[in-house]
């Protein structure tokens, strides 16, 4: 049974919501009095039951990683990587769907999931990037595309940008570019929300204006790193560590994204309330020709709360005939 709950912050006070409350209840079903978009859904095995094994890069960092799926495959393969203070199996439903039909690759980030936070002191994008192509050199993969969620998106939009002969295309799910995110607030006369992005749920009958509560999601999932990393210990201070990055990183403007070679899709839920709308449109409009998608009735884990359009999508534009960076209709 898929459960999750969910933590409403209204003027600094933690509410757990009625209606979440209800939804954790006896039906396997989620109940629809809470949005798609506050839904939390649990993290489960990847196709090949977690097996994996760990890289030490020549830094000293060892990185846990997987690949499977169709090896022989004609189809490039797929570089799938996760969200901040995540792991791989944030990625479950993409790589076992894309793994019928193309080989895929998960790393768990250096310093999260079942990559130790060792070696190293802090934690950076372009080391994520390196990171990354370094396990692509030790497998033989000359060029993969990438299907990133958040901090993975950000990681896939800087390997775009720094190994361009590398990375075919890039699927940038709920990407930032600038780490303060200029938040537009009651300012903007359509989007008319603190978190500047639609932020409603079923108090504010469904309409943006003003919102002053934000939903929160609590973590009960298995798929922690406390229960993952081989140094538990260090969870908390990797924690610490992200979030410190994600004060100052990334900070890229349109000279940096403009170099960017390969097909892009800038995509977002429009009920995200982590990163803005202003995001989004920042990379559909400073990556050349890329393609934006804004996927409805869904917050910044879509790829969680609505498998089937998400899988839909990823899939159309994996298989997309380009000419170049123009899609080949």
């Amino acid at each position: 049974m898929r459960t999750y709950s969910l933590v409403v912050v209204v003027e600094g006070i933690l509410l757990l919501s009625s209606t979440a409350i209800a939804a954790i209840g006896g039906s396997g079903a989620y109940n629809v009095s809470v949005p798609r978009w506050q839904w939390d859904p649990k993290l489960h095995a990847l196709a090949n039951r977690d097996r994996g094994q760990y890289l030490n890069l020549s830094s000293g960092v060892d990185v846990w990683y997987t690949s499977f799926g169709k090896i022989h495959s004609t189809k490039t393969p797929v570089l799938l990587l996760h969200g901040g203070i995540g792991n791989s199996n944030q990625m479950f439903n993409q790589a076992n769907y894309l793994a019928e039909t193309r080989r895929v690759i998960l790393q768990d980030a250096r310093g999260q999931g079942r990559s130790p936070f060792t070696n190293f002191d802090a934690f950076h994008y372009d080391d994520f990037a390196r990171d990354a192509l370094a396990l692509l050199d030790y497998l033989k993969i000359p060029k993969v595309a990438v299907v990133g969620w958040s901090d993975g998106a950000i990681t896939g939009l800087n390997m775009a940008m720094n190994y361009t002969s590398r990375i075919e295309r890039v699927f940038a799910h709920g990407a930032n570019v600038q780490a303060n995110q200029s938040i537009p607030g009651l300012n903007d006369p359509i989007i008319n929300s603190d978190s500047g992005s639609l932020d409603s749920d079923s108090r504010t009958n469904g309409t943006t204006y003003a919102a002053n509560g934000r939903v929160r999601k609590r973590d009960d999932d298995a798929y922690t790193c406390e229960g993952l990393s081989p140094m538990p210990e260090r969870c908390s201070a990797m924690e610490n560590g992200v979030r410190n990055m994600w004060s100052s990183e990334p900070n890229w403007g349109p000279e940096a994204l403009t170099k960017i070679k390969c097909p892009v899709w800038s995509v977002d839920g429009d009920h995200d309330v982590e990163v803005q709308r202003n995001q989004a449109d920042a990379i559909a409009a400073w990556v050349p020709f890329a393609g934006q998608l804004i996927l409805p009735q869904v917050g910044h884990p879509a790829l969680l709360q609505d498998v089937t359009f998400f899988n839909f999508a990823m899939g159309y534009f994996l298989d997309m005939e380009y000419d170049g960076v123009l899609p080949s209709y």
